[in-house]
């Protein structure tokens, strides 16, 4: 941050606008990493500004984003202050990735991730089986291809997330969609670690999904769910991620 200019380098609105997203990402990372625990002060206004070389205003802007994430909590007398991990917004996309990008607590964001999955995309898999119109067919059908023929991991984790986002689409279903779109950010993260993981298995990573395409063309939707689950379930245990043993 030391780059970071006060006063006449902040006129434009564009410039203040990259100031405080570099604040935002500084301390989203430092809070939701685990350097700032709750209940710790993030420090002054003055401190901050100290800190990163920047204006209060900028300051101001990055601390009311962060509490509109439910990161942190302003109020007179005690500051502003970091908020329990309970209060944190997950399904916002920067959130997340901030979340499945620390070290501690990636792997256990992870498996929450794919628990959320498991528990709606084979039922919107099921649902697109009856829904899918030629047009989100074809989305998934170029999605596969695109899948076969990517070169780079980049690109398979692209395409992969074309196919699951057409699935949810073929649902006709706004609010499926709408929670595709929230955790894309996330499932670009795991795809990455997955697919990294399974650079040797491509015609296996391709047919699993070809099943579930085969199954939403074919209308069958207990086939389509049956078939979805087999493809996160796989995933799962290719990254070795298990649910957390239980006290009792």
């Amino acid at each position: 941050m030391a780059g970071m200019n006060s006063g006449a380098d902040e006129t434009s609105l564009g410039t203040r606008e990259r100031f405080h997203d570099a604040v935002v990402q500084a301390l989203g990372e430092r809070i939701v990493g685990g350097s700032l625990a709750a209940g710790a002060s993030i420090g002054t206004e003055q401190e901050l500004c100290d800190q990163f070389g920047t204006s209060r205003t900028v300051i101001r802007e990055a601390i009311k984003i962060l509490s509109a994430k439910g990161l942190l909590d302003s109020r007179p007398r005690s500051g502003t202050r970091v908020t329990d991990h309970s209060e944190w917004h997950l399904l916002d996309p920067q959130v997340l990735a901030w979340r499945l990008g620390a070290i501690d607590g990636s792997e256990r964001a992870r498996l929450d991730l794919y628990e959320l999955r498991q528990s709606f995309e084979p039922a919107a898999a099921e649902l697109a089986a009856a829904r899918a119109t030629p047009q989100t067919l074809q989305k998934m059908k170029h999605a596969l291809l695109g899948m076969t023929l990517a070169s780079s991991a980049d690109e398979k984790i692209e395409h992969d997330l074309a196919f699951h986002t057409a699935i949810l689409a073929a649902t006709g279903n706004a609010f499926y969609l709408a929670l595709g779109s929230l955790i894309s950010a996330g499932l670009k993260h795991v795809f990455k670690v997955s697919l990294e993981q399974t650079a040797k298995e491509d015609e296996r990573w391709i047919r699993r999904h070809q099943n579930v395409y085969e199954a939403i063309a074919e209308g069958n939707g207990q086939a389509a769910a049956e078939q979805m689950k087999n493809l996160l379930r796989e995933a799962q245990e290719v990254q070795k991620l298990e649910p957390p043993k239980s006290n009792s």
